[in-house]
């Protein structure tokens, strides 16, 4: 068995790796010349330096692989860094799956993201079968993911097995970037308050997205999307709170007075007491992948006890 990984040197990418490893599976894994390999350092894997525009170069590159795991993306929240995230997130995908099915590849598994899961007007939680309403608030981010979301699931018709992917809110070892949901932790170790969504976010350890990934490529359906969240993982701001005064010994900054008050999500809520109207949010239903994929459900004190551990060892926290 042998896989083919972009990127693979980042936070939720390494993880992806590792597990394959796990399984005795050889990986290839895209880079760019200037990619930060601290991530990916000692391990037994077969390093590709290529370009995710070089169709031709991927395809010879994908040969003999028996399953692409798509991961690059380019994230920003600065509007002038939209039109890369388009041409990374949309012509990118796009070219990575033409030199997959050129290559002869059997089987994909492209890597969305939670931001592309619509969210019902009922206050329901998201699933898979929510369809995408945020055209209008989304940023360039989710937009641009959506779009490469659309270009993935079409190489279906072309003769590529692809299934999707759709992380909620990683947590755990390794996020040297960090990412949002990192920036969130490094935040609230060094006494600022986070920011944080109003709706809530769905939490998952790290580990279980990349056992997510590998099990949607053993187990998912083709033209499927799979939610890879915790099922305990829908947290408000104060869940966040003292989530994270629990696991790390800090005390949590006081919540200002006008932060909106929110009603209860961690186990959702009934449609039928639900407000007329649902705060932006990134809070799910995770069932689907739970079910047919067997994901992994990591206890979320663990999680975020072994990222903050991390964040300490690695400098950056200057409490």
């Amino acid at each position: 068995m042998r896989a083919f990984v972009t990127g693979a040197t980042g936070f939720v990418g390494s993880a992806v790796v590792r597990s394959l490893l796990r399984r005795g599976v050889a990986v290839k894994a895209l880079a760019r010349r200037s990619s930060d390999l601290r991530n990916i350092a000692g391990l037994d894997v077969e390093v590709f330096y290529g370009d995710l525009f070089d169709e031709e170069g991927l395809a010879c590159a994908l040969r003999g692989c028996d399953v692409l795991y798509h991961i690059a993306a380019y994230y920003s929240t600065d509007e002038a860094d939209a039109p890369m995230m388009y041409e990374v997130n949309v012509r990118g995908t796009k070219t990575v799956m033409r030199a997959a099915l050129k290559a002869g590849v059997p089987r994909a598994v492209h890597t969305s993201t939670i931001g592309t899961i619509g969210q019902p007007m009922d206050g329901s939680l998201a699933t898979e079968e929510a369809p995408f309403n945020l055209w209008d608030t989304g940023s360039h981010y989710v937009k641009s993911k959506y779009l490469g979301e659309i270009a993935a699931l079409a190489m279906n018709e072309q003769g590529l097995s692809v299934v999707v992917v759709n992380p909620c809110a990683p947590v755990g070892p390794r996020d040297i970037k960090p990412s949002s949901t990192g920036q969130r932790i490094v935040d609230y170790l060094n006494g600022r308050l986070p920011s944080f969504v109003s709706g809530g976010i769905n939490f998952i350890s790290v580990h279980d997205v990349a056992e997510g990934e590998v099990l949607a490529a053993e187990r998912g359906r083709a033209g499927e999307r799979y939610i890879l969240g915790h099922r305990e993982g829908n947290l408000s701001l104060s869940d966040f709170l003292t989530l994270m005064e629990e696991v790390s010994g800090v005390r949590a900054p006081r919540m200002p007075r006008s932060w909106p008050s929110l009603w209860p999500i961690r186990r959702g809520k009934p449609a039928e007491e639900a407000p007329s109207f649902r705060p932006k949010a990134l809070t799910c239903d995770p069932s689907k992948a739970i079910c047919e994929l067997g994901l992994p459900q990591t206890p979320l004190a663990v999680a975020f006890a072994e990222a903050v551990a991390w964040f300490r060892e690695n400098g950056y926290v200057r409490m």
